[in-house]
């Protein structure tokens, strides 16, 4: 039997758990379904399904990030109990945030800022001087801007503007649209289709949010109406990065995770406005999950370690 640990990267959209064992290999990915507690009526089956059968390793550590986590709030202490069930109590276990990990994963423990933007999005600094700071991240009916979620709302509402007023300047970003989702493009026709394509949806959040991969492929066929609502996205990302470093009275490096950032019009954007390159992330998001579990089981990390591990999560990413 294997010593290993565990990480957990639990989204709105997808959950990502690996095992790896002590010489730095990634030994079982899996993926499940969303795990948010917060709009997942089903997030502790979930959780629970993907942590099954993990007893043909001699786990010792793990570190759970999930969307939405703060040890003070009653629903993360739900989710401390669904974990706290699945591996057992001779685990050492490490609850945070997923975007905690995803700071921790691009910036190997360092100091920096991470813009995570995906389902959800929201802003993680740590300056190794003060506690954390969480900017954003209020969730999809708060606030959430930049987010694919935010990005195909801002979409739709073009969509359905054009379908209620047959807005000339509307109808051709919302005719592309309507197409991408096999959906009519005639306004007289598309009304009911849209509802009917909405009501269907198992997690209506999460597909809105995939919208976002439309508007870019769009913005590429070039646009105008994709472009700048990708361009409004990154804008409001920015906005917050630049609150994180007045907040902590420092200029961070910052960098990046989460599907939004595939958009180079977003990541074009960002650049601009802050006036610098990002930090390229070192590991995804579970490897800041897997550097916390390591340290947890007391394992030592060199740098040919954190080779085979980024090889590994490149090869399953």
């Amino acid at each position: 039997m294997d010593d290993a640990v565990l990480a957990v990267d639990g989204g709105g959209t997808r959950t990502r758990a690996v095992i790896v064992g002590s010489d730095g290999h990634v030994l079982e990915h899996r993926l499940s379904g969303g795990s948010n507690a917060y709009d997942k009526a089903d997030w502790a089956e979930t959780l629970t399904g993907l942590l099954q059968g993990l007893d043909r390793y001699r786990l010792l550590a793990a570190t759970i990030g999930l969307a939405g986590y703060c040890a003070e709030r009653p629903s993360s202490h739900m989710q401390e109990k669904v974990i706290l069930d699945a591996l057992g109590p001779d685990v050492r276990i490490g609850m945070c945030s997923d975007v905690e990990i995803a700071c921790v994963g691009a910036f190997l423990g360092g100091p920096g800022i991470l813009a995570l933007a995906g389902t959800g999005s929201v802003i993680w600094a740590d300056d190794h001087r003060h506690a954390p700071l969480r900017i954003g991240g209020w969730g999809y009916m708060l606030g959430d801007e930049g987010s694919g979620y935010w990005i195909g709302c801002m979409a739709m509402r073009r969509v359905v503007r054009y379908i209620d007023t047959r807005h000339a300047p509307d109808a051709d970003f919302a005719m592309r649209l309507l197409q991408a989702l096999d959906l009519p493009a005639n306004p007289d026709r598309a009304g009911e289709a849209l509802l009917e394509w909405q009501r269907v949806q198992p997690h209506p959040r999460s597909a809105i949010a995939a919208l976002a991969h439309v508007l870019d492929r769009l913005a590429n066929e070039g646009s105008a109406d994709a472009r700048s609502i990708l361009v409004e996205a990154a804008q409001c990302l920015a906005t917050q990065v630049r609150v994180a470093r007045d907040r902590l009275q420092v200029a961070l490096p910052w960098s990046y995770g989460g599907s939004v950032f595939r958009s180079r019009f977003v990541m074009e954007q960002m650049t601009e406005l802050l006036g610098e390159q990002p930090h390229i992330p070192q590991l995804p998001p579970i490897g800041g999950g897997v550097i916390r579990a390591a340290a947890r089981a007391g394992w030592h990390m060199d740098a040919a370690w954190l080779e085979r591990l980024d090889a590994d999560l490149a090869h399953k990413y």
